[in-house]
C-alpha cells in the first residue's frame, strides 16, 4: 500500500498479492462481460429503439454495424463502456441510470472495416457518438478490466461530459513490464490447489481442441479453462456467461493489441483531476491490487476499493457489496 503527497489513494480494504496472467487471457476476460458500447450519429449511422416508462432499447448502425444499445434504471447517469448489465445488482439500478451499448467485437451483427485506420481517437468517437445520440450531457463513465482504462482516458479526453470514472478490476498498467513481473509473482502466491486446478484445465483445454471447433468455441473454451485466474470461485464453470456474449475477433484483438498497447495511468500524461474508483478483487490474478502498490508521479483524485470475496469481476460477485461502496463513494466526490 502506498499513499504519497502527490497521489492520494484510499483503500476500503487493503491486501497485498501478486500474480500471472498472460496477455491472452486478460484479453479474453476484457470482452467476456462486454455487452455494449458506442456510435456516432452520421450520415453512415442509423438509430432504431423501443422504450417504456423506465427502459429503454434500440441499436445504432455505424459503418454498417449494428450496436445494440439499453437504458436501464433510475438516479445518476452513468455509461458504461464494457460489460452486461445483467451483473450488477437491482439495488445498482435504482441509484444508476444504466446506458449500456455494445462495442463493434461484441456486436452480433458486425461490419469488417480496415483495422489499419482504426485507432484510439475512433474509439474516442464511438464513446462520444454514444454519448451524443442517447443524450446525455454529464454522466459517469465505467468500463471493466482494460476498458476502465479506456473510460479513464475517455475521462481526460472529453472532462467536459464526465464527472466520476469508475474501473472495475482494471489494471494500472498493460502491456509493460512491470505488468508482467506484478501478475507472474501475484499467480506464484496462490494456493497450490488453486494452481494445480489451473493446470488441470489447461490439459484439458489441449485435449479437446480439434479442428470440428471453430475459432469462437476454441476462444470460450480457453476463457473457461482459465477459471482459476478469474474468479474468486476456482471451480465456478462460467461457460454460460461466455456462451451469450459475441466474439467478432479480429476487431478484438486489433482493440486491445493495437488500439490499447500500452499504458501507466500513474504516468503524468494521465493525470485527471476528477474522482477515480477503482474496484479490485483480492482474487484477481489478471489484474492484482499490488499493479497500484506504487508511488505515481502526478496527483490523482482516486480511491482503490478491494473486494475481498471477489476475482476479476467485483461488481457481479459481490453485486451488492460493489453498489454500497460505489453509492458512499459518489455521496463523498
Amino acid at each position: 500500500m502506498f499513499i504519497s503527497h502527490a497521489y492520494r489513494i484510499q483503500f476500503l480494504t487493503i491486501t497485498s498479492t501478486n500474480n500471472y496472467m498472460k496477455r491472452l487471457h486478460q484479453i479474453f476476460i476484457i470482452c467476456c462481460f462486454i455487452t455494449m458500447l458506442a456510435c456516432k450519429n452520421n450520415s453512415n449511422t442509423r438509430r432504431k429503439s423501443i422504450s417504456n416508462d423506465t427502459n429503454k432499447s434500440g441499436s445504432i448502425i455505424i459503418d454498417g454495424s449494428v450496436l445494440n444499445y439499453s437504458i436501464k434504471g433510475k438516479g445518476t447517469p452513468l455509461l458504461l463502456i464494457g460489460s452486461d448489465p445483467e451483473y450488477f445488482s437491482k439495488s445498482f439500478l435504482d441509484n444508476f441510470r444504466l446506458y449500456t451499448i455494445e462495442m463493434r467485437f461484441n456486436a452480433q451483427k458486425y461490419q469488417p472495416i480496415d483495422l489499419s485506420k482504426y485507432n484510439i481517437d475512433h474509439l474516442f468517437k464511438d464513446i462520444d457518438t454514444m454519448r451524443s445520440v442517447l443524450g446525455i450531457k454529464k454522466f459517469i463513465i465505467a468500463g471493466h478490466s482494460v476498458l476502465g482504462a479506456v473510460a479513464h482516458k475517455y475521462a481526460k479526453e472529453h472532462p467536459e461530459y464526465v464527472s466520476h470514472v469508475v474501473m472495475m478490476a482494471t489494471p494500472r498498467t498493460w502491456g509493460t513490464t512491470t505488468y508482467n513481473e506484478a501478475v507472474n509473482v501475484y499467480w506464484e502466491s496462490a494456493s497450490e490447489k488453486r494452481r494445480a486446478l489451473y493446470h488441470k484445465n489447461q490439459k484439458q483445454l489441449e485435449k479437446e481442441k480439434n479442428d470440428s471447433l471453430n475459432r469462437r468455441e476454441v476462444f470460450i473454451k480457453s476463457l473457461v479453462a482459465s477459471g482459476p485466474k478469474r474468479w474468486h470461485d476456482e471451480n465456478l464453470d462460467a461457460t454460460q456467461f461466455f456462451e451469450r456474449v459475441n466474439y467478432n475477433l479480429d476487431f478484438l484483438f486489433h482493440l486491445f493489441g493495437k488500439v490499447m498497447p500500452e499504458y501507466d495511468l500513474c504516468s503524468p500524461e494521465e493525470k485527471l483531476d476528477i474522482p477515480v474508483f477503482a474496484a479490485v478483487g483480492k482474487s484477481d490474478y489478471i489484474a492484482p491490487m499490488s499493479l497500484w502498490n506504487t508511488k505515481c508521479k502526478e496527483s490523482t483524485n482516486l480511491t482503490i476499493s478491494l473486494f475481498e470475496e471477489s476475482g476479476h469481476t467485483p461488481q457481479y460477485e459481490q453485486s451488492e457489496l460493489f453498489t454500497k461502496r460505489l453509492v458512499d463513494w459518489i455521496h463523498k466526490n
